[in-house]
């Protein structure tokens, strides 16, 4: 079976079983496995051939899901863009990728133009314009690419990180096998739909499993994610630190506190994409007497790789042990494998491993080898084999779950005329999320202020990779060989 064909069965198997709810509307499964074949047949009529990349541009609702599986269901490759990065980032991806078709929702057709700039050729429509036609048959196959997932790693341009259909399947597998999801349970999924984290556990698996789906646009406004919990009787939570944070340390009435504790149906919480404090867990079960299970993944294993179990121990500040099937080991500096406790670079080897980067060979060498995949993060591995994350990659910065790559926006300030030099940081807010912070030297005699530096990168990168502070600065802390010492950037919030 591969996600082409995921959904065709389980409607054939539970045609009225309600697949999607979205605002008052519900779709069977049936109804969402039939919009997916009149989907596809629009798209093969739009030109869409076998592995041609089609891109989807939108905020969350049902078109999207059903969006996804249509290019794959046509033969297409699909790319999730980032719904929160400028025009000029999205034409990029859109570039590298080489996609024919671009899907959005109207409140991106603004961004046609400048798209339209660098891909001339590019289709660019709404769902509603993609005609509906059945949809010639194609099954694909395991190995078979499914998606292109952009990710920054730590420098340099987003890579496409390639995953396959078996890659995908095989992580849902696993991971369900560890949460126990059955088709009783009813998913609540109002995180964004272009996150590898979000698609694979709150599509994939509640679809492969028979399950249901609550679809909300959003985490705002936060009431109708409260409202949703107890009217649509979800069982299954997911979310990322900074909704438990609001949750565990939120002045909650005492009435609704109640009514979660003993009137709602919520048996198991899952927190991923960044790190979870755990007075933070402690604080949300108190509350709540909801299990909350952390797990670690990233993008390039589809996502996840490991998460504290439902049945059996769960152990204070680890993401629990890799799931059933993937292989991880600790290795040092020169590559050799370390023992029991010590901190090393974490490597992962099983069927969800990427099968590299998009076009990129030199950049899948580094972190393919010999099946291997190098993740960069350094952890360490107790006697039981849970897993405890010592540090992240070296510059990337989390901030709500949402990867910040410094040298992205280090590379769009350094073309302004007045800047010197420049570095982005990440400090911890306290509560699992981090700061960004932009130190800048200025050049000799340039007069340049933080209103300056904000309303210049407006138009380079996206509001979420906004600097939380600038600050402007004599000297940078170097190296004997001159570079930037960002260790010790990120201690000088503290002095």
């Amino acid at each position: 079976m591969t996600l082409i064909t995921l959904l065709s069965n389980r409607a054939k198997k539970i045609p009225q079983k309600t697949c999607i709810k979205f605002k008052k509307k519900k779709y069977t499964y049936l109804e969402i496995d039939r919009l997916v074949s009149l989907t596809a047949g629009g798209l093969q009529e739009l030109g869409l051939r076998i592995k041609d990349r089609i891109a989807i541009l939108m905020s969350n609702c049902p078109e999207y899901i059903i969006s996804y599986f249509a290019g794959l269901r046509a033969g297409g490759i699909v790319v999730p863009v980032n719904s929160f990065l400028t025009p000029k980032e999205v034409s990029y991806i859109l570039m590298d990728s080489g996609c024919k078709i671009l899907i959005c929702s109207r409140d991106f057709r603004s961004y046609a133009g400048e798209i339209k700039k660098h891909l001339p050729d590019i289709k660019i429509l709404t769902f509603d314009e993609i005609p509906q036609k059945e949809a010639k048959p194609y099954a694909g196959y395991e190995k078979e690419t499914a998606v292109h997932l952009y990710t920054s790693g730590t420098t340099g341009f987003p890579k496409g990180v390639m995953l396959t259909h078996l890659n995908l399947k095989s992580n849902v597998e696993a991971f369900m096998k560890i949460i126990r999801v059955t088709n009783r349970d009813r998913m609540l999924l109002f995180l964004p739909l272009f996150h590898s984290f979000t698609f694979t556990v709150c599509v994939l698996m509640p679809i492969y499993t028979g399950a249901s789906i609550v679809l909300l646009e959003s985490v705002k406004p936060f009431s109708h994610v409260i409202k949703s919990i107890l009217r649509d009787r979800i069982t299954m939570f997911v979310a990322v630190p900074t909704v438990y944070n609001i949750l565990a340390r939120k002045k909650i009435p005492f009435f609704l506190r109640c009514l979660f504790r003993y009137f709602s149906n919520v048996r198991v919480c899952v927190s991923g994409a960044a790190a979870l404090q755990q007075e933070t867990v402690r604080e949300f079960e108190k509350r709540f007497r909801w299990p909350l299970l952390e797990g670690y993944g990233l993008t390039e294993a589809s996502p996840v790789v490991s998460v504290n179990p439902f049945d059996g121990v769960r152990k204070p500040s680890s993401v629990g042990p890799p799931l059933p099937g993937i292989e991880v080991a600790v290795i040092g500096d020169k590559g050799n494998r370390l023992t029991t406790g010590e901190p090393g670079e974490l490597i992962v080897r099983g069927p969800n491993v990427m099968k590299g980067y998009f076009n990129k060979e030199s950049e899948t060498k580094d972190v393919l080898k010999d099946g291997w995949l190098y993740t960069g993060d350094v952890v360490k591995i107790d006697g039981d084999g849970y897993l405890y994350i010592v540090d992240r990659k070296k510059d990337l910065i989390i901030v709500d779950g949402m990867n910040i790559y410094p040298r992205e926006v280090e590379d769009a300030l350094m073309k302004h005329p007045s800047i010197e030099e420049c570095a982005m940081v990440g400090i911890s807010d306290g509560k699992g999320s981090e700061i960004p912070i932009l130190y800048i030297k200025k050049k000799d005699g340039a007069s340049v202020d933080e209103k300056t530096i904000r309303d210049y990168l407006k138009g380079h990168i996206a509001q979420f990779k906004m600097p939380r502070k600038v600050i402007f600065i004599d000297e940078f802390p170097k190296t004997a060989t001159g570079k930037i010492k960002k260790a010790e950037l990120r201690k000088w919030e503290h002095r």
